[in-house]
């Protein structure tokens, strides 16, 4: 049988009982409270370094924004300032077109950019007069002038000799393909220019040259008298001469620099590769024909053998110096090349040797249709000269100068009274007229006009006709005297005149 439990009931133990469980909530409750504040202080102190960082990073930002707008301003003054220059120079915004493939590194090295200024140089020598200080590399010129004809072009300045090269798209050494025709294999030669503007290069230049090179191996450059190859000039046309200049004035004359120099590898041949032997040779010239150049196409054939190998390369196209003329300019072109740009009319040194008007039409270029017009030859003198004197008293001293006593007009001071004597001031033709009358009736006379004491023509009169004329125009030259001899009879009315017509300027 089961023992029975008492249960004893205590006063104090009962309130522990009861204040107990009050206690421990109470302590949990604190301890939450105690806990909450913490993370209340802890999101407080968080929040406050929050909102300090944002304040700076607002501050930051609005330090960077101002930047922004700074660089914003900067870039749309330089945006205006590329307009302007775009705007003065409507051939800015095309730039010459560089090759992909072919084009040598090289060749987009030391780019200068196009500067804004006045004038754009016609050369790389007058860009180089202008400011000595440049470097070389790539540059703009415009040869044909600014503002006309074609585009500037982008050209490589050698700023130690002020030279201009014209880049092209064959500078590296290039495989001929197999065929046998002759110019079954052409190429054509792509230039940084047109031809137009090359051409006004030629013609600002002193000089202008192009080298070739062609090696070979078992083909012939001519064989039995078949040209396999040449090449095409400025105007289309074919040349067979691979250096110097075509001396021979024929179309199809043919020669390579071992020719010219007779030291080829066969000697009757005009060219290595004309040998066509199966073992490499080498033809190497330097074309200097300006008013050929540039080369524009090349042509091979007979390359048809499996072993038969030909292969070109093609230097730039280099002008330098400055043409310089001798003496007066003899044509629009000549005034052209010294920088003349504005139509008008002007006076040359024609083909005579004398004084032309010409209108030149500057709008137009060397070479094209219009831009000299001939106007009519032009009497210049540096002064004028003419004389008109008289006498009105008997003379009648024989085989001496007759003097004079009366000026009617003497402009120049060429003519003195008391001996009877003009003198030429200058070079020129000159006119003379003499007239004189018999002092008696039935008294034959007559006169000679002398120049340097020599007589030059004379006019007679016999009795019955009582008068004497001379009427001549000759040339003279500075200080040659012209004078009138009376050499039979006597007269008392004479008048004698002259003037220069034509001053020999040249």
């Amino acid at each position: 049988m089961a023992k029975k439990q008492t249960l004893v009931y205590s006063p104090v133990g009962g309130l522990l009982v009861l204040i107990l469980p009050l206690l421990i909530v109470a302590f949990t409750s604190n301890d939450n409270e105690i806990k909450n504040f913490e993370r209340l202080s802890i999101s407080h102190k968080f929040q406050e370094e929050l909102w300090v960082k944002f304040k700076h990073f607002e501050r930051k930002m609005e330090s960077e924004v101002t930047k922004l707008k700074t660089k914003v301003e900067l870039l749309e003054a330089k945006v205006l300032e590329q307009a302007e220059l775009l705007k003065e120079c409507n051939t800015c915004g095309s730039t010459a077109k560089m090759f992909d493939n072919d084009m040598p590194v090289d060749h987009v090295k030391n780019v200068k950019p196009l500067v804004k200024s006045s004038l754009q140089p016609k050369t790389c020598l007058e860009a180089l007069t202008s400011d000595p200080s440049l470097e070389s590399g790539m540059y703009w010129i415009d040869p044909d002038g600014q503002g006309r004809g074609d585009n500037p072009i982008y050209v490589y300045c050698n700023m130690t000799s002020g030279s201009s090269s014209i880049l092209h798209d064959t500078e590296n050494s290039t495989d001929v393909d197999h065929c046998f025709d002759p110019g079954c294999y052409s190429r054509q030669i792509k230039y940084n220019a047109t031809l137009r503007q090359i051409a006004m290069l030629a013609e600002l230049s002193n000089e202008c040259h192009q080298s070739i090179q062609i090696d070979c191996f078992d083909a012939a450059l001519e064989f039995n008298g078949i040209a396999y190859a040449w090449w095409d000039d400025r105007n289309g046309d074919e040349r067979y001469f691979w250096s110097g200049t075509n001396n021979n004035l024929s179309s199809h004359y043919h020669s390579c620099q071992c020719g010219l120099e007779r030291s080829c590898v066969d000697k009757s041949l005009m060219c290595n590769c004309d040998s066509d032997l199966a073992i490499e040779l080498s033809d190497n010239g330097v074309i200097t024909d300006k008013d050929l150049l540039p080369i524009t196409k090349l042509n091979f054939g007979r390359t048809i053998a499996p072993t038969s190998i030909s292969s070109y390369k093609i230097g730039r196209l280099e002008c330098s110096g400055k043409v310089v003329l001798n003496g007066i300019p003899t044509s629009c072109q000549d005034l052209w090349r010294v920088g003349y740009v504005l139509s008008g009319l002007y006076s040359i040194k024609g083909p005579s040797s004398r004084v032309e008007t010409v209108y030149c039409d500057f709008s137009k270029l060397p070479g094209d249709e219009g831009l000299q017009t001939w106007i009519g030859y032009d009497n210049v003198k540096s002064e004028p000269v003419y004389f008109n004197v008289g006498r009105n008293t008997s003379y009648s001293n024989s085989g001496t100068a007759m003097p004079f006593e009366k000026e009617i007009l003497n402009v120049g001071n060429a003519f003195d009274l008391s001996s009877g004597t003009f003198v030429a001031p200058r070079n020129g033709t000159y006119f003379f007229a003499f007239t004189s009358f018999s002092e008696y009736s039935y008294n034959s006379f007559y006169f000679s006009l002398n120049v340097n004491d020599v007589q030059t023509t004379s006019c007679y009169s016999p009795m019955t006709l009582y008068y004497c004329h001379i009427l001549y125009t000759l040339k003279l030259t500075s200080g040659d005297q012209v004078r009138m001899f009376l050499q039979q009879g006597s007269t008392n009315n004479a008048l004698f005149t002259g003037a220069l017509l034509e001053e020999d300027v040249f």
